[in-house]
């Protein structure tokens, strides 16, 4: 809405938020369970429309529906259509409505374009689902828009046999074959030849036709280039287009054949400049997929030509990340996803880091043995209850399906530092020392080496 009036976070932006209805479709991961205190705290009224009668969220929000909508799941109109005839009158009361979880956002999406609330349209969320459709709507010159994404995109291919493998004329080998969705760095794999990509892809295929997880996946993965240089998630406000925000994340260097995302540096390392650059190709990406409204994640790579997107996801990052960026600059992401869908603008006013903050991520493999003995779980539990450190568990720590092949992390070990980068990625070092995490292969000091 051109001329629409700005809101100040946070103060005047709680003060509207104040008792809104928000509906929210799906339920939370376990990661982010305590993101339903988050509502409670700003006073939300909220409604969940759930699939499943058992999740992270039943007994922390008003009320709560639940409608399978994950069986047929190609009929997202009629699941639609359906779940506002559950909510019945009050639809009326509901000022706005998102969702969490990737899985969910093109249901939500079709929600919220049938209840004419603030959002964005249901292609742009099928879109974003698939890393494939993301990499050719970013290349795509058939939807004409002022944003010039062609160079943002790797190339790749849709692999959905091994006969695609040898279509795959533009791929230079060592390249990257990974799940089309959701995955995270689950079933990433390097690939040196023909050859090899092709038993790595039946490979992958038998694991996750054996696992819990892989009728989340499927069976569609992507080919792509290798990109090679460091990463950067990048997390967006976005109202009608315009860019509100954007808070960059330095992550640092990868486990040797491996994709898991190792250490992390809140606020950036990066010059001014870079951080422009950043801040712009992440913005001009969602808005050319047709992301306008909302709180939205993307992942970056540098290379020597230029910026290259890993993924967008058209929902709130993850809420380890989230909760570092409330502690350094003091927003709530999620609170403020509440606030664009109840279409309140939000401002932001420049303010300095209140601190900085370099973390690890703490994994079975390397990790599990050491943090489970009492003194060290004690002396880091008292750390985080006493504000030293920031630490984001997951609840399933050992009972991860296929934890052996593609690691998972069970924590986000957090140091924090009124000072400088430099000086909390010294005390997480020393820290990690003093409690006896010496595993060789999880060398903390080159994962952050860039920080020094």
């Amino acid at each position: 809405m051109a001329g629409q009036e700005y809101i100040t976070y946070p103060n005047q932006v709680r003060e509207k938020l104040h008792g809104k209805m928000i509906l929210v479709i799906g339920s939370s991961k376990s990661g982010a369970r305590k993101v339903w205190d988050i509502f409670t705290k700003a006073k939300l009224k909220v409604i969940m429309v759930a699939p499943k009668a058992s999740n992270f969220g039943a007994d922390k929000v008003d009320t709560c529906i639940y409608y399978d909508y994950y069986t047929e799941k190609s009929d997202m109109e009629k699941h639609a259509d359906n779940i506002i005839e559950l909510l019945g009158d009050r639809v009326r009361n509901i000022d706005g409505c998102f969702t969490f979880t990737e899985e969910d956002t093109p249901i939500s999406a079709t929600v919220c374009r049938k209840l004419q609330l603030r959002g964005f349209h249901p292609d742009a969320a099928l879109t974003v689902r698939s890393k494939y459709k993301t990499y050719e709507a970013l290349r795509s010159k058939i939807n004409k828009t002022k944003y010039k994404t062609e160079e943002y995109s790797p190339v790749s291919y849709r692999i959905q046999s091994e006969e695609d493998i040898k279509e795959a004329k533009k791929i230079i080998y060592p390249a990257i074959l990974k799940p089309e969705q959701d995955a995270g760095s689950w079933g990433v794999v390097k690939v040196i030849s023909e050859e090899d990509c092709e038993q790595q892809y039946k490979r992958i295929q038998s694991i996750f036709s054996a696992s819990s997880f892989g009728e989340r996946f499927g069976k569609s993965m992507v080919l792509m280039e290798l990109l090679e240089g460091p990463s950067y998630n990048v997390d967006l406000v976005i109202y009608d287009g315009e860019l509100m925000a954007a808070f960059i994340t330095d992550i640092g260097l990868y486990l040797p054949n491996m994709f898991n995302d190792t250490t992390t540096c809140i606020p950036s390392n990066l010059s001014a400049k870079l951080k422009d650059q950043l801040t712009t190709a992440a913005h001009h990406s969602c808005c050319k997929v047709g992301l306008l409204n909302g709180v939205f994640n993307t992942e970056f790579k540098m290379t020597q030509s230029g910026l290259k997107i890993v993924e967008i996801n058209g929902r709130v990052g993850c809420y380890r990340r989230c909760i570092v960026y409330e502690t350094v600059h003091g927003v709530n992401l999620w609170e403020i996803a509440a606030t664009i869908a109840c279409g309140i603008k939000p401002r932001f006013p420049d303010a300095l880091p209140r601190c900085f903050a370099v973390g690890v991520y703490l994994f079975n493999k390397f990790h599990a043995k050491q943090f489970l003995k009492q003194d060290v779980h004690q002396k880091l539990r008292s750390m985080a209850e006493a504000k030293d450190i920031l630490m984001a568990m997951r609840t399933e720590t050992a009972e991860v399906d296929c934890e052996k092949e593609f690691a998972k992390p069970f924590c986000h070990l957090v140091v924090l530092d009124s000072t400088s980068i430099q000086r909390a990625r010294q005390a997480l070092i020393q820290l990690y020392k003093d409690l006896g995490f010496t595993e060789k292969e999880y060398n903390l000091e080159r994962f952050t080496s860039m920080w020094v």
